[in-house]
């Protein structure tokens, strides 16, 4: 599966989630794409936290961050 694809699926299901659910949903995320910390913690703060919390907007909108956050290179 492709990360845009993985990314997809993963916030579809935070979005019909228990929020009891969403941090094992997360981590399988996290444990797919093998990602070190910091962008873990980016990934969270800006878009997994917000759809796990309901904040959902345009869910192409927060694919297109995540693959940005995924594949922008370590500062």
């Amino acid at each position: 599966m492709d990360t845009t694809s993985l990314i997809y699926d993963t916030l579809t299901s935070l979005t019909n989630a228990e929020p009891n659910q969403c941090a094992e949903i997360r981590q399988k995320l996290y444990d797919q794409l093998d990602l070190p910390f910091d962008k873990k913690f980016t990934l969270y703060s800006n878009v997994l936290g917000p759809v796990s919390a309901g904040r959902l907007e345009n869910i192409d909108d927060a694919v297109t961050k995540a693959c940005r956050i995924i594949e922008e290179n370590p500062s």
